[in-house]
């Protein structure tokens, strides 16, 4: 979502430093008066004074939403949207301050990430999997009531699973409760040691904006004790998680060709003229005649 404001007539509104980037936030606030979004626009340091108040509404809102083809933008009082702020020069609109949803991590958070990785490769325990050899069997952790990149992928996954090429198990989750998130990746991990899974699907780009409950420790320990290689269709900003998934993409049509080209390379991996050679010799072996050829025992 961007929103663009003149930055003229607004000096309380104007960011610190032209171009920047800098990160912010809009929290929203209850508001009975009128239907829409009532939100406060603040720095990242809450000491620091709000810069002013951002109102939308609610038909602009559910105009917005359906361009997008998104479920409906709302937020409760109290949430936080993370967002960027940028001042843009335009030759014909003058200066203008661009308020837009930012899923990437501020630099704090970045650095938290980055040592999060550190320790556990010193640990030994990021380990990225290769690309399985097989994909006979495929447990889903899945966005609770489905989301827009996994309503995109499911139904290549359920014909699969309808015509028996590949088992499909599905574990619906809250992606932004990482207590929930974590024990779903415990029954994916128990799936891979019980049932022999041999992949798991992560679908990370389905969480709400902003959220980072993928970059959690809890989760990411969770992710590397799975146990088998790890695919996540993400988001427009990878995670840990995404990071130590042996692949990892946005696009539910690049997931796709990757299912598509493993299970080529099991089709290029069996022995067909051998199993085309038993085949026809108990074809031949049949006795012709036999009453008790086609007895069901």
């Amino acid at each position: 979502m961007t929103i663009t404001v003149s930055a003229d007539g607004q000096d309380p509104a104007r960011p610190p430093a032209n171009g920047a980037g800098l990160e912010a936030s809009l929290r929203i606030l209850s508001d009975r008066a009128k239907p829409g979004l009532r939100a406060l626009l603040a720095g990242s340091d809450s000491g620091q004074p709000s810069w002013g108040h951002v109102f939308l509404r609610e038909d602009w809102l559910a105009s917005f939403a359906k361009l997008f083809d998104l479920p409906p933008v709302q937020g409760g009082p109290g949430e936080q949207i993370p967002i960027r702020l940028e001042v843009e020069d335009d030759a014909r609109l003058g200066r203008r301050l661009i308020i837009s949803m930012s899923d990437w991590p501020t630099p704090a958070q970045a650095a938290a990430d980055a040592r999060l990785r550190q320790d556990l490769e010193s640990q030994g325990l990021w380990r990225r999997g290769g690309r399985p050899d097989r994909l006979r069997q495929l447990v889903a952790v899945i966005p609770q009531g489905g989301g827009p990149r996994w309503d995109a992928l499911a139904p290549g996954l359920q014909a699969r699973h309808d015509g028996r090429i590949t088992h499909l198990a599905e574990r619906e989750v809250d992606l932004d409760d990482a207590d929930a998130v974590i024990a779903a990746l415990g029954d994916a991990a128990d799936f891979v040691h019980w049932g022999g899974a041999d992949a798991v699907l992560v679908v990370t780009g389905d969480r709400r904006i902003g959220s980072r409950t993928f970059s959690d420790r809890r989760v990411v320990e969770a992710a590397c004790a799975i146990g088998a290689p790890l695919l996540t269709l993400a988001g427009p900003v990878p995670t840990l998680v995404d990071r130590l998934a042996w692949h990892s993409s946005p696009i539910p049509g690049a997931i796709e060709i990757t299912i598509a080209e493993i299970l080529r390379g099991e089709l290029e991996q069996a022995d067909r003229p051998r199993l085309e050679r038993i085949a026809a010799a108990l074809i031949r072996a049949r006795p012709e005649g036999d009453a008790t050829a086609d007895a069901p025992f």
